[in-house]
């Protein structure tokens, strides 16, 4: 097999998001970067992950939300298999809105060594129902794997 360990699978180019950052900028850099989710760093300590659906959940718990807008063709994408699309319709991340990364992001964190087998990935990501875990090497983020990358590992075998 071609893939054995976390560091035959990783992205080691990891797009990482300040837990300061307004949930527009992190909205517009999920996009720009065409990822669906980032760790959350506090300088260079790993916090969290923050995802679409950690915007969408936000937006739509909020309740403020204008009639004119529609969420970007990325969101529908990666939502419609998710929600209903008359949820879709009505998610949306408004400017100006003071809430941070910090305050929606997902602070439970899943994370390996370079050397963890692809098998204990996959159960890690399974059992915790999650789309990403991040490679690690005393607290410092060296890659990550997402569902996609753990997909291609299947796709080639």
């Amino acid at each position: 097999m071609k893939y054995t360990s976390a560091k035959d699978v990783m992205t080691s180019d990891v797009k990482t998001v300040g837990a300061d950052w307004p949930l527009d900028r992190v909205a517009e850099f999920l996009i720009e970067h065409d990822i669906s989710g980032a760790p959350v760093v506090d300088g260079d300590t790993l916090v969290g992950v923050i995802s679409l659906t950690d915007l969408a959940r936000h937006d739509s718990v909020s309740g403020n939300r204008t009639s004119s807008d529609r969420p970007a063709a990325y969101y529908r994408n990666e939502l419609e298999h998710l929600y209903a699309e008359e949820e879709v319709d009505q998610l949306r991340v408004r400017e100006g809105d003071e809430t941070t990364a910090r305050d929606v992001m997902t602070d439970e964190i899943y994370d390996v060594n370079a050397h963890t087998s692809v098998q204990q990935i996959a159960q890690v990501m399974h059992r915790g129902r999650i789309h990403r875990v991040f490679v690690t090497t005393d607290g410092e983020i060296r890659g990550v794997i997402s569902a996609l990358d753990m997909l291609k590992v299947v796709a080639e075998a």
